[in-house]
């Protein structure tokens, strides 16, 4: 849905957009990619997700520069020739995710709808962030962590270009092992202008709302910022039974802590829902797991009959660093697990997948318990229902796997829904009555 004058958004940067991105507003632009791009363990170029709250701003790096100070005082500017000359470039991978992720589970009929855009499960991506460490940063700005806390301050306030704000504890800022980072490359190139050039801060182990995009100023303050991304309902979770925000008084929102860390999540990003299987098929199911506030994912439970027997996935890490018990585990994990389609299965087949860390902390059921009106951290079992057919190998894939249905790129036929080749008409009829006929997709949609 657009909003705002079309002149407002003359300069968006659309060459930065895959086609292949899912759009849930163009004006904000806000997309998720796909699951392919979310069964790798650092998301392509283009498909990291985006969350915007105004046109992004065009800024020239040349005479930008931010501020750091205390409130009241006057500030140390920062221009980015000086970040660079100075600092030595910091690396870190960092999964952002925003709270909302998987909204779109929570609206049923028997909950309710929630408030805000309909993520799937793709509102979360990984990438490699370089850049100086905020902590230095702070220090050459004549902050000293123990003597702000000593004068009563206990909060970052990070403004952006377009005047969104949030504040982050100032112990985190500082933490040795906390790895705040102001960022200028993601994956090893410039900063895209979606993801916040010429500088936004990457906070590791929060939600992606609070590593600040198109850095303007850092303020070192007392108390935490006002607005409704903080202290407004924006990341508050209500009670399951709170239906209404007029029921809520403001005074309550504003008692309740904003949302720092995601709790333990996990999501099934193959098979696709809907996917028709046969009865003896050797079944690939992969995901991704993620836990905030470093902790890192020590196991994957998943099953295929709904949850009454399990299975323990392989786990990939991002970085040899994100250990157990590191406390630096600021990446998702990438899971797998190979499983058999029972031969007496019919009809639907529930996938289910839960994660624990390496606190124990483990995913709820269901979503009903923790539904929320904002509709914020559905971390509930990812779930997905596929189908039990016949389906002739022939149609399945050039190498035979249900896994790379809708990508196989050698034959004479092609699929008229989607790039797909064939051998024969035959394998190339039955395939689109598999998978576009039941489904209503192409292969290239998610």
């Amino acid at each position: 849905m657009a909003e705002g004058d079309a002149a407002q958004w003359a300069d968006e940067p659309l060459e930065e957009r895959h086609p292949d991105l899912l759009a849930h507003t163009v004006r904000p632009y806000n997309a998720e990619p796909p699951n392919r791009a979310l069964k790798e363990m650092f998301t392509p170029e283009g498909l990291h997700y985006r969350r915007q709250h105004t046109p992004v701003p065009v800024i020239d790096e040349q005479t930008y520069s931010f501020s750091v100070g205390f409130e009241g005082e006057e500030p140390r500017c920062f221009s980015m020739s000086q970040l660079r000359g100075v600092y030595r470039e910091h690396e870190v991978a960092v999964t952002l995710m925003c709270t909302g992720n998987r909204r779109s589970e929570f609206n049923t009929d028997d909950d309710g709808e929630t408030m805000g855009l309909p993520w799937k499960n793709g509102s979360i991506s990984t990438a490699r962030w370089y850049g100086a460490l905020l902590s230095d940063v702070l220090k050459d700005a004549g902050i000293d962590r123990e003597d702000a806390e000593a004068k009563g301050y206990n909060f970052l306030t990070l403004w952006g270009q377009e005047s969104y704000h949030i504040s982050i504890p100032l112990r985190k800022a500082f933490a040795k092992d906390g790895d705040c980072t102001l960022v200028w490359k993601m994956n090893g190139v410039a900063l895209p202008r979606d993801h916040g050039f010429p500088l936004r801060a990457i906070i590791p182990g929060f939600v992606g709302a609070r590593s600040v995009k198109w850095l303007d100023r850092i303020v070192v303050t007392k108390t935490e910022v006002d607005g409704m991304h903080q202290k407004g309902i924006a990341y508050k979770q209500l009670a399951p039974n709170q239906k209404l925000l007029s029921k809520v008084t403001k005074e309550h929102i504003y008692e309740l802590p904003p949302v720092d860390h995601v709790p333990i999540t996990s999501a099934i990003t193959a098979p696709e829902p809907g996917t028709v299987v046969s009865r003896g098929d050797t079944l690939t199911i992969a995901g991704y797991a993620y836990s905030g506030a470093g902790h890192a994912v020590i196991r994957v439970d998943v099953s295929i009959d709904g949850g009454r027997s399990w299975e323990q996935a392989e786990i990939t890490r991002a970085s040899e660093v994100q250990r157990v018990r590191s406390r630096r585990a600021w990446a998702w994990v990438q899971w797998r697990l190979s499983a058999t389609v029972p031969e007496n299965s019919s009809g639907n087949l529930t996938i289910v997948c839960k994660a624990v860390d390496d606190e124990y902390n483990q995913q709820p059921h269901e979503t009903s318990p923790i539904w929320n009106l904002r509709g914020i951290l559905n971390t509930s079992w990812g779930r997905v229902h596929i189908e039990v057919g016949e389906m002739a190998n022939a149609a399945k894939s050039g190498d035979g796997s249900l896994e790379n249905v809708g990508v196989r790129l050698k034959g004479t036929f092609q699929c008229a829904e989607c790039r797909q080749l064939f051998d024969t008409e035959v394998a190339k009829n039955t395939h689109w009555k598999f998978i576009h006929a039941k489904t209503g997709l192409t292969c290239l949609e998610e």
